[in-house]
């Protein structure tokens, strides 16, 4: 985005008259138009005249009420009048203008009295006001990426970043995660703040996986697990195989989460107060639904009571053969475990009280894959796949559910399941993606950018070291690349030409960038002799550029 100037402007509007009259207006409903505008009064001073006359299309423009920062706007129209403008917001000249940002969503208001003088005024580049605008459009630039992808997400509800090593795919998910959740209160461009936030919601709002080729169904949706079942004296008393949830259906169930409410409070309650004795037992359906059990707890007990319903009664009616341990149930109620001899009859009475208490949240779930184009897709969504499409999805336009084969529970994908995967665009080692996969993501290509290396260094000598051999290798990539892959899927990541010494980027550029660049050319991604290798690598080496010869066919033809 070229939108940074020698000169910005701040205007104030809500003031039609000036402080000599009372006449107010909203600043807000102006910006807030189809055609967003901004205008100034009819006067003979050179406020009015740069308005209408000096300032051009493309310029910067802050709109503010006082010294509080309402957007930032781009000209892109020329000075105007409309009678009907005028006879709503007052002034007599408008410009239409394209908000760029607005203040709520930038962490740093401008200091006091900041912006304090004048209606239409410039602000030249020495001045403090020019390095407050100026630093904000920085951070319009820096949060791009991140915004298009967040929108792209909402929409799609899957998206694949897909880019060269190095450019920063899984580092850029962890705030494209965070402004799809909403998150408002920290700098999305300070990654610092952003891993510490993205850890805290990891397990809550945010799972993260990576696809490997031994990776299956049984592992991602879920699968049958071994179980050791024990007494009540913790004794172990055989196996048995019981289901259990992959991270994808974590991350589905993670949706309907209520933090509002304790759960196991609520299960206190429901203890002591619904089904405390066996006259007060309960008929729980499970999770199936094609099935129930009953469930009571005698006061002091540390285990809830349960029976089938379909059991025949050789014991006393008051006789559990399938009791739960209450503190078990509670940690698997809130994902930190599991009740290891009953689980199914333990899931269904979590349910049971979730019901009970109207436990049912509507939170947005980020599930982020990493390296997704390693897995075998189709064996590890299985009959998921078709259920990711948006409108597929469990409240949405042609809903759809499955029956799960282990639990046998009917299951539907939530709408609020957002999913990010990352791709390496040259890895050789796995097919291509799946077109049943490809169908249901957005793909987005995370280029190798030289003004991230450049905004790195504050020194200048390491900095046009690094910018000379960006520049150098792309140059060299570019000349020899053959088949199907092009720059942008090729060009090393800028990631590995940022450091923080000379030694640093040299142990760069050997263990990193030569490793690579020599697997592309014994995979025949780089059409590259011996002899230009060694030299072009030992110029590297020494942080230099090399010199480039192009490709001659006729002589590539001859030596075959």
């Amino acid at each position: 985005m070229d939108i940074h100037r020698d000169k910005y402007w701040h205007i104030q509007m809500y003031k039609p008259y000036g402080d000599k009259e009372k006449a107010r207006i909203d600043s807000k409903k102006m910006l807030k138009r189809e055609e967003p505008i901004i205008g100034v009064g009819e006067w003979d001073n050179y406020q009015c005249k740069n308005f209408k006359y000096k300032i051009k299309n493309g310029d910067i423009v802050l709109v503010r009420k006082g010294h509080e920062a309402i957007a930032l706007c781009q000209i892109i129209s020329d000075s105007f009048t409309n009678k009907e403008l005028t006879d709503e917001f007052l002034h007599k000249n408008f410009r239409r203008v394209k908000i760029l940002a607005w203040a709520k969503d930038y962490k740093e208001p401008p200091p006091p009295r900041l912006f304090s003088q004048g209606t239409f005024s410039s602000c030249s580049n020495r001045t403090k006001r020019y390095k407050y605008i100026n630093n904000w459009l920085k951070h319009i630039d820096n949060m791009g990426f991140t915004n298009k992808c967040a929108r792209l997400l909402e929409r799609k509800r899957n998206i694949i970043i897909q880019g060269a090593p190095g450019t920063g795919k899984t580092y850029n998910t962890a705030s494209i995660a965070l402004k799809v959740l909403g998150v408002t209160d920290i700098d999305l461009t300070d990654h610092e703040t952003v891993i510490k936030r993205y850890k805290e919601l990891t397990g809550k709002r945010i799972f993260f996986t990576t696809f490997h080729q031994s990776l299956d169904y049984e592992d991602f949706v879920e699968g049958l697990k071994p179980r050791v079942r024990t007494n009540e004296q913790g004794e172990s008393v055989g196996v048995t195989y019981e289901p259990k949830d992959g991270i994808f259906k974590q991350a589905c169930q993670a949706v309907t989460e209520d933090e509002s409410k304790d759960i196991t409070e609520c299960i206190n309650d429901y203890l002591h107060h619904k089904i405390n004795g066996f006259e007060n037992k309960r008929v729980i359906p499970t999770i199936t639904g094609k099935s129930s059990f009953y469930a009571w707890w005698e006061e002091g007990n540390t285990t809830i009571k349960c029976r089938s319903t379909h059991s025949t009664i050789t014991h006393d009616e008051t006789h559990s053969p399938s009791p739960l341990n209450i503190e078990k149930v509670k940690l698997q109620a809130i994902g930190e475990g599991m009740e290891n001899n009953w689980p199914a009859y333990a899931k269904a009475f979590i349910e049971a009280v979730k019901e009970e208490y109207k436990i049912h949240g509507n939170n947005k779930v980020v599930l982020i894959i990493d390296e997704i184009n390693r897995g075998n897709v189709a064996k590890i969504f299985g009959e998921l796949i078709t259920l990711l499409e948006i409108d597929k999805r469990e409240g949405s336009e042609h809903p759809i559910q499955v029956t799960l084969p282990y639990s046998k529970e009917l299951f539907s994908v939530p709408k609020n399941l957002y999913i990010i995967g990352t791709m390496n665009t040259t890895d050789r080692s796995t097919g291509t993606i799946d077109y049943a996969l490809r169908r249901r993501f957005a793909f987005v290509t995370l280029k190798s950018d030289r003004s991230v290396i450049e905004k790195h260094y504050t020194e200048p000598t390491l900095k046009n070291q690094a910018l000379a051999l960006f520049n150098n290798i792309e140059e060299f990539i570019r000349k020899k690349q053959c088949g199907d892959l092009g720059i942008d899927d090729l060009m090393v990541g800028h990631s590995y030409f940022m450091s923080a010494s000379e030694e640093e980027l040299k142990d760069k550029m050997d263990y990193e960038v030569l490793p690579l660049i020599a697997e592309y050319i014994n995979d025949g991604i780089l059409n590259v002799s011996s002899k230009e290798k060694e030299t072009a690598f030992r110029a590297w080496r020494n942080l230099q550029p090399a010199t480039i010869e192009e490709v001659n066919e006729e002589e590539e033809q001859e030596g075959e």
